[in-house]
């Protein structure tokens, strides 16, 4: 395979990134919601512009005063508005700056649920197709480009614009020549601007790309340093993050050159627009056309635009980083149009009916585990699925759960599609995680209303008898920091937490293989008590749980070869008859 294929497939694996127009649809969503709050906040910043630019109007005012020796009253009367004016703005500063605040942190606050609701619902295979490195480079880098920019620098864009508009309307009422002449520094800046963004648009989108390449390097390189070591595999990981580093860098000193030379031209501009205020104030006043305060005031108007157009011209930089990130959330929420199987819930709590229909799945690169696979479980119904390694066991119980998105095919719960699997759902499988937090905590990520009888009562029913008997029962930490929890008590948490769903479909992955031979048999009745009222699907770790199914399926290469119930596999004689005589020859 040619590197320019490579590439395309790497391209072809990463996470979706949406167009300028989703993007920009996704924010006013957002901000739309809050409608109100952004017109009091949009005319606080307008208040702010008119108040700021009070200011040098009432400086020309004062030359004009002591020029024209008006006297001492008049003097004072002009000091009291410069005084009200300046107070003014700072009070109306700090209100505009609450309102901001509470409009970027609660849309900040929407927009990070949805990023981690959209990420918590990846298919697991999806994610480790693109790297694990993207996803964690969007939830983290591109939301803190977000917040910086919805945060800081969009208040402050607007607040610029306000503030050269108002300005230049200003100049126009002093002489409608000195707004002339400030015009005549407009197009420096837009043809400044626009080789800026020609030039630094592809370099910020290739930034992100390259920042989530060194992460995906750094996670497999910190995550498999033993194997790394037990390898002697150290030089080609360190020369992969030194590459993927090396990138990074080399394009962020691009983007410094590119920014230095735009700022560059915005100094040149001002030094331009101030020297022809300056000639166009002397030429005026020396025709009696203005007066040297309306004079002064035009060149503190024009002065006072460096600030608001150097932030206007700058933020562009700023924001197109963060629109670069913004893009990345909003792809990683909208999702992509990949094909996928289709399930709806058939209402919280119920026990569905589940059709499988011509569903074609695997992993990554490799060959098909299932193909044109077809299925149909009755609402309620237990089945076991039994096979060798390698036979399509998980990969069907992970299609079933929603962590696998097959390449083709449909599933149906009672009938129905929706968008996402999952929701009506629940997958047990050998690796538990247990949660930095307390035992309530973990167990309440099930139900998160429920109360500590309903947690005692779900501990019992999972025979998880030795949390009782821990000094802080319920409130135990555990996870870092806290209790180191052995696997067969994770497991016990995690069929607690089962327990506690109300999922109507209950998907068992080995869930029980945790378990030494002592306690197999207790996390088989507390199996079998989880799929009580449920439709439910059981990888059998070991065929004496396949015995007590409704239903048993025999895969072998992805293939269907024998099903039935147990009495009726072992009278047909065939190879389930043979696995289980296996199994119970030296029982």
């Amino acid at each position: 395979m040619s590197e320019s294929t490579l590439e395309t497939t790497a391209a072809a694996d990463r996470l979706p990134i949406a167009d300028g127009r989703s993007t920009w649809r996704h924010v006013v969503r957002i901000f739309g919601a809050r409608r109100w709050l952004v017109a009091a906040t949009a005319l606080t910043l307008l208040c702010v512009a008119v108040t700021g630019l009070a200011v040098p109007a009432l400086l020309g005012v004062i030359v004009d005063v002591v020029a024209a020796k008006r006297g001492v009253q008049a003097l004072v009367d002009s000091l009291v508005l410069l005084f009200l004016a300046a107070l003014g703005t700072g009070i109306l500063t700090g209100i505009s700056q609450v309102l901001l605040a509470r409009l970027g942190q609660t849309g900040l606050a929407q927009l990070r649920e949805e990023v981690f609701g959209a990420a918590m619902e990846l298919p697991q295979e999806r994610v480790e197709r693109a790297g694990s490195g993207d996803l964690v480079s969007r939830v983290s880098r591109d939301v803190d480009a977000a917040n910086e920019a919805i945060g800081g620098i969009l208040p402050t864009f607007i607040s610029a614009m306000f503030t050269i508009v108002l300005t230049l309307l200003g100049l126009g009422l002093l002489d409608w020549r000195f707004a002339a002449v400030t015009l005549l520094c407009v197009p420096i800046h837009v043809l400044s601007l626009r080789v800026f963004l020609r030039r630094s648009a592809p370099i910020y989108r290739s930034m992100r790309v390259a920042e989530a390449e060194r992460g995906q390097h750094l996670l497999e390189a910190t995550g498999g340093a033993d194997t790394i070591r037990a390898l002697g595999t150290e030089g080609a990981h360190v020369a992969a993050v030194s590459s993927s580093s090396r990138k990074a860098i080399d394009l962020m000193l691009r983007a410094v050159v590119v920014s230095s030379r735009f700022y560059g031209w915005l100094n040149i501009a001002e030094l331009l627009g101030m020297a022809a205020i300056l000639a166009t104030g002397f030429f005026l006043v020396r025709a009696d056309a203005v007066s040297i305060g309306a004079a002064t005031a035009a060149a503190l108007f024009f002065h006072r635009l460096f600030g608001p157009i150097g932030a206007l011209l700058a933020n562009v930089d700023e924001l197109q980083k963060a629109g670069a990130g913004l893009a990345r959330l909003v792809g990683l929420i909208e999702g992509e149009p990949a094909p996928r199987a289709d399930a709806q819930g058939a209402g919280t709590g119920s026990a569905p009916g589940i059709a499988v229909q011509g569903i074609t799945a695997g992993y990554q690169d490799f060959p098909s585990v299932l193909t044109d696979f077809e299925l149909d479980i009755a609402p309620g119904e237990l089945v076991a699925l039994v096979g060798s390694s390698g036979a399509g066991k998980t990969t069907l119980a992970r299609v079933l759960a929603g962590s696998l998105a097959p390449s083709s095919g449909t599933v149906l719960l009672d009938g129905s599609r929706a968008p996402r699997l999952g929701h009506n759902t629940l997958l047990i499988s050998q690796e538990v995680h247990v949660f930095t937090g307390t035992i309530a905590q973990n167990l309440r990520l099930a139900c998160p209303a429920a109360s500590p009888q309903d947690l005692t009562r779900a501990l019992a029913d999972a025979e998880a008898h030795w949390v009782p008997a821990l000094p802080e029962g319920l409130e135990t930490q555990v996870g870092h920091g806290g209790l180191n929890l052995t696997g067969e008590q994770g497991q016990h948490l995690a069929l607690a937490r089962a327990l506690l769903s109300d999922a109507g479909v209950v998907v068992l992955d080995e869930a029980t293989a945790e378990a030494g031979s002592v306690s197999a048999a207790v996390m088989e009745r507390v199996a079998m008590r989880i799929t009580h009222g449920r439709t439910g699907i059981v990888v059998a770790h070991r065929l004496s749980q396949a015995a007590r199914a409704d239903r048993i399926l025999v895969l072998e290469e992805g293939r269907i070869v024998e099903q039935g119930s147990h009495a009726q596999l072992l009278a047909a004689g065939g190879r389930y008859a043979g696995l289980w005589a296996a199994f119970t020859s030296h029982r």
